[in-house]
């Protein structure tokens, strides 16, 4: 076993790596002693390779996909199915971020663009209430494809679709939706926070209540004279008439004869 193991990371570019060997020998025996009730319908290859292929993973070492496919005698739907069940055997089922990623595919140059539009993702979810988990690796995965796009480096999206558990119509969906972000909130050299965007806010709101036309003080219409003298008699009467029932007039005395 230890042989193969062996010949397997070396083909796989990994033999010079440090503590890689030591790592996968680690998960290979951890896999036999958590599998014995799972069985486990691969050979002793692809299950070697796919320990090397967590082990590099955990260390942060990127390594040749393409190899350890062929190496492992698997198809790729086979190959990623039976990497997820070791990860959940291993318990090693944590979510990637950007850092992840990019070692992984040895794309390096991207990983600051990468987290600046992270950065950038997460500042415009929180100013618009957006209720959802940024810490998805979809997010993650789309934040190193669009700093490839912008850094014009070349990078299959089935490379990083793999990362994101999307399927191809949920991905496009999503690359859509960053198209729309980044054009709008993203600006070269400056990552929006925020309390940008919360300002940019106010400040838009601002600015539409100052393109309203302030509105005229209603001027008080001017009675007509005759309406207007009616009503003045009408009250005048109407003292007149209440002060009659409140002090009545005097009866004369009888003259006398």
């Amino acid at each position: 076993m230890a042989t193969l193991i062996e010949q397997l990371i070396t083909k796989m570019g990994l033999r010079d790596e440090p503590n890689v060997k030591e790592k996968t020998t680690e998960l290979v025996r951890l896999l036999e002693l958590r599998s014995t009730n799972v069985p486990l319908q691969i050979n002793e290859y692809g299950k070697i390779v796919l320990c090397a292929d967590l082990a590099s993973c955990l260390l942060g070492i990127g390594f040749d996909k393409e190899q350890a496919l062929k190496l492992s005698g698997l198809r790729k739907s086979h190959y990623l199915n039976n990497k997820r069940m070791f990860e959940k055997l291993l318990d090693l089922n944590k979510l990637v971020n950007v850092s992840d990623i990019c070692v992984q595919l040895n794309l390096s140059e991207a990983a600051r663009k990468a987290e600046e539009l992270m950065t950038l993702f997460k500042a415009v979810a929180a100013t618009e209430g957006i209720g959802i988990d940024t810490e998805h690796p979809q997010y993650a995965a789309m934040a190193v494809f669009h700093a490839c796009l912008m850094l014009k480096k070349k990078v299959a999206k089935t490379k990083l679709m793999p990362f994101s558990n999307l399927r191809p119509t949920q991905w496009q969906q999503l690359e859509q939706q960053w198209e729309r972000m980044i054009a709008k909130h993203y600006k070269e050299n400056k990552v929006v926070t925020s309390f940008d965007l919360d300002e940019k806010l106010k400040q838009s709101q601002k600015e539409n209540l100052k393109s309203q036309p302030p509105k005229k003080p209603q001027k008080p219409q001017a009675e007509d004279y005759e309406k207007w003298k009616a009503r003045m008699l009408e009250a005048a009467y109407a003292k007149l008439k209440e002060l009659d029932e409140s002090h009545p007039a005097e009866q004369p005395e009888p003259v006398e004869s």
